[in-house]
């Protein structure tokens, strides 16, 4: 028993050393810096797909070890817990530290820890008859001794503690905030209303996606799980619960209007972006807020939420096409097409069912790229600008049934067009007008009170720690009637020179007698 006592303590001495060691410390804030800088280069909360779409070699890994919600993910918060538990052992080692300075400083002192101090020499002089009053505590030790303590910028020595204590409050706000915050991005164009779940509900959508990741890296394992079914029941009951949320929001966000801002050169020409903006309103059951704008570094908060304008869309939902009929004499006849009103120019709707007289067909425009490639056998656009657009269509009979496929190209890449339509009609790209669609990032964090209580706290103890010196004079008064005296504290020594020779002049300077009058 005695040896497992020993052991056990032994180790939480081990254990206790490196969460107080300033390496350890070091190590834990590098990693905490190397994850945040991958959670800014790895976009954040996209659909599974889009990882493996853009990372086509490292898209599974993203997804398994959680890097596609950095700052919850289980490195991440390894760290964050890590740094808490270092933090609180510095904030109790400190105070232990402190208090003894604060209570029993002189108790504890001795005269060979005075005379090791930097700042020292003896004491040239005579010491004068009110030498004591110069001191706040006097003791005289086992040998004879007498020592005296003066101290001054006692509050210094709460500037340390105020530091870790501010760090560990920062650290909390992160953890409630990972815990308890929930962040969602909602999308919206011109004339959307968008409604605004409540946080349990957000919540719950948050944890499905959770199970949900952990469902994903189990079936990569093993298909069969028996715990399969217990999470799929469960990340039903959330949808469910999220589902009952939107149906009866919060609140719904109208977007009034959206616009860019560009830098204008000297001559009139447009530079670049210069901000994103997204005017909004929020309206509940009995309140309709004034329009407010969202701006990059602007945020605007409205009930539980802090919204903040974080992506920005260009799409196109009209195309203007043009038809030409490309079928000969029996097409024609057979599908009664009058071929008199070709070419004929007309516009399509993204995902809208188009009807004419002059087709027999109901045409749908199912996608529109305006940059089109072909990556890995896969139709993609790589940018939202029209260098090279692509229309594809599909035409539907009365019953429903596809009938026909078609690609729009500009008329100079019209030759592709050739290899994937199978229709009598020729499409050709004449133009399409952009509109825009506003990301904002929904945020909901309750730790960030103890995160502006830490920072506050923080910014006191630096203050205390390197504007409010703590100084300690001490003297030795020898049996012999020799001295020494010294100052410590929370400057270099080298510093203390001044403030020693002052004590000196202090201690040895003649008392003045009362002037008498004749």
């Amino acid at each position: 028993m005695c040896t497992d006592l020993i052991y056990t303590s032994r180790a939480m001495r081990i254990l206790h050393k490196i969460f107080v060691s300033l390496k350890s410390a070091i190590i834990l804030i590098a990693i905490l810096t190397t994850l945040s800088i991958l959670g800014t280069l790895v976009p954040q909360n996209l659909d599974a797909v889009e990882y493996i779409r853009r990372f086509p070699r490292i898209g599974h890994w993203i997804l398994s070890l959680g890097f596609d919600n950095m700052y919850r993910s289980a490195p991440f918060q390894t760290c964050l817990w890590l740094l808490s538990i270092s933090t609180l052992a510095c904030v109790m080692t400190r105070w232990k530290s402190t208090y003894r300075k604060l209570s029993a400083r002189l108790e504890k002192a001795n005269g060979k820890e005075i005379k090791a101090y930097e700042a020292g020499r003896s004491l040239s002089g005579v010491l004068n008859s009110n030498w004591q009053d110069k001191f706040d505590k006097l003791k005289t030790d086992e040998n004879g001794v007498m020592i005296g303590l003066k101290t001054s910028g006692k509050i210094s020595l709460f500037g340390g503690m105020c530091i870790h204590i501010g760090l560990l409050f920062v650290l909390a706000g992160g953890l409630v905030g990972v815990y308890l915050g929930v962040e969602m991005v909602v999308r919206g164009s011109k004339g959307d209303i968008v409604p605004i779940a409540p946080v349990a509900a957000v919540r719950a959508a948050r944890d499905a996606d959770r199970l949900a990741r952990a469902a994903r890296n189990i079936r990569e394992f093993s298909s069969e799980d028996p715990r399969l079914n217990e999470l799929r029941e469960q990340i039903e009951a959330l949808h469910t619960q999220y589902k009952s949320g939107m149906a009866s929001p919060a609140f719904r966000i109208g977007f009034d209007e959206l616009w860019v801002e560009n830098y204008q050169a000297p001559d009139g020409r447009t530079m670049g972006v210069k901000s994103w903006n997204s005017r909004v309103r929020f309206i509940d059951e009995n309140h309709e807020s004034e329009p407010v704008t969202v701006m990059v570094n602007q945020p605007v908060s409205y009930g539980d939420y802090t919204f903040y304008q974080s992506s920005w869309n260009k799409f196109y939902r009209r195309v203007q096409l043009k038809v030409e009929f490309v079928g000969d004499a029996s097409a024609s006849s057979q599908l009664a097409v009058d071929t008199s009103v070709f070419p004929k120019n007309i516009e399509l709707k993204l995902k809208e069912p188009f009807n004419s007289d002059w087709s027999p067909f109901e045409l749908v425009m199912v996608d529109f790229m305006p940059d089109f490639r072909i990556i890995n056998d896969r139709f993609v656009s790589v940018s939202s600008e029209l260098n090279n657009p692509a229309a594809m269509i599909v035409a539907y009979d009365h019953d429903g049934n596809i009938v026909g496929r078609a690609w729009a190209f500009p008329e100079d890449r019209m030759s592709l067009a050739g290899h994937v339509s199978n229709m009598p009609f020729r499409f050709t790209f004449v133009s399409a007008e952009p509109e825009y669609e506003s990301g904002m990032q929904m945020a909901h964090d309750p730790g960030t009170p103890l995160v502006w209580l830490g920072c506050i706290l923080f910014t006191f103890g630096m203050i205390m720690s390197f504007y409010v010196p703590y100084r300690e004079k001490w003297l030795l008064v020898y049996p012999n009637g020799s001295a020494y005296i010294a100052i410590s504290g929370n400057r270099s020594a080298n510093l203390f020179s001044d403030d020693l020779l002052m004590l000196e002049q202090q201690l040895t300077e003649t008392d003045k007698e009362p002037s008498q009058h004749v």
